[in-house]
């Protein structure tokens, strides 16, 4: 008869949670990975950098997801966090993408005149 080490269970089931984790955190970078996307191509539609940071639109989304996450019984204060940091570094990134295309558009006109 064979004993059942419970250490061993243990980390066994760790490391299966681990694993799960990897996977998710795959998807949620695919994911991410469109929303820089979208970003990307919103950035240079927005006349100016209070566009771009817009408090407002930053309220709905953190409220949607909120909701969202209520509805799925899952933490909301948790969900709200980690969108305020994946909005902030959104809004850096977006900001940095309208510079650049302020900046290439001038430069267009320049080489034009």
């Amino acid at each position: 008869m064979e004993s059942s080490d419970p250490q061993r269970s243990m980390t066994s089931q760790l490391d299966d949670i681990r694993t799960a984790i990897d996977e998710i955190d795959e998807e949620i970078v695919a994911l991410i990975w469109r929303r820089e996307r979208l970003v990307r191509l919103a950035g240079p539609l927005k006349d100016n950098d209070a566009e771009v940071k817009a408090p407002g639109r930053v309220e709905e989304v953190l409220e949607h997801v909120r909701a969202t996450a209520e509805a799925q019984d899952g933490d909301p204060t948790v969900v709200e966090a980690t969108y305020r940091a994946m909005i902030d570094a959104f809004m850096d990134y977006e900001l940095k993408v309208r510079h650049e295309a302020e900046a290439q558009a001038k430069l267009d006109a320049f080489s034009r005149s």
